[in-house]
């Protein structure tokens, strides 16, 4: 902002200089000039309310890639607690809620992020491809203290990230996902 300001100073020395030394002397002229002024007065404003929008857009993605980070910490601690307490539902549930948090993810727009950010949204979104991938093959049978310890060694990685951006994680989950249990429990019939 301050190198806007200092060229719309610049602007105006130039302009005033140039017109204390060719004054409009007929009417053409002083219509020549006012409308030279309107021309370069929203030109400025234009350029100003696209920094303003590109800077609005730079804050947005910062923002969807922290609930992203902030969603995949809590989706992480529910999947190793229900892997804790064997509880098949629990399980599934949360396995769907981190498919759509990667969903998520997959909108931010990379190009709008900075070092941390993008770093942080490009190794979360393969943590959570990875993650997918090892539980898809687990059944309610398997092999559960091998997942939470999964879970549990990822959790710190993803606490980090958030302390990272300047979003230290939350002790409680982001979104109300009763109504996804409760539907769960009648298609699973348990």
């Amino acid at each position: 902002m301050r190198k806007f300001g200092a060229a719309v100073a610049a602007l105006t020395v130039a302009l005033v200089v140039v017109g204390w030394f060719n004054r409009p002397a007929t009417s053409t002229e002083w219509a020549a000039w006012v409308q030279t002024l309107g021309v370069l007065a929203a030109i400025l404003w234009a350029l100003r309310l696209q920094a303003l929008a590109s800077k609005q857009s730079l804050r947005q993605a910062g923002q969807v890639a922290a609930i992203f980070a902030t969603n995949m910490h809590w989706v992480f601690r529910e999947l190793n607690d229900a892997c804790g307490k064997r509880s098949w539902p629990d399980y599934m549930v949360n396995r769907r809620i981190l498919d759509e948090i990667l969903a998520q993810g997959r909108e931010v727009t990379l190009q709008l992020l900075d070092g941390r950010s993008l770093a942080m949204v490009s190794s979360l979104r393969a943590i959570a491809v990875e993650a997918l991938e090892m539980t898809s093959p687990h059944t309610e049978g398997g092999n559960w203290s091998h997942l939470q310890l999964y879970f549990d060694k990822r959790l710190p990685s993803i606490a980090a990230w958030l302390s990272a951006t300047g979003h230290p994680p939350e002790s409680s989950g982001p979104t109300d996902y009763v109504g996804l249990r409760t539907s769960f429990g009648q298609l699973g019939g348990r």
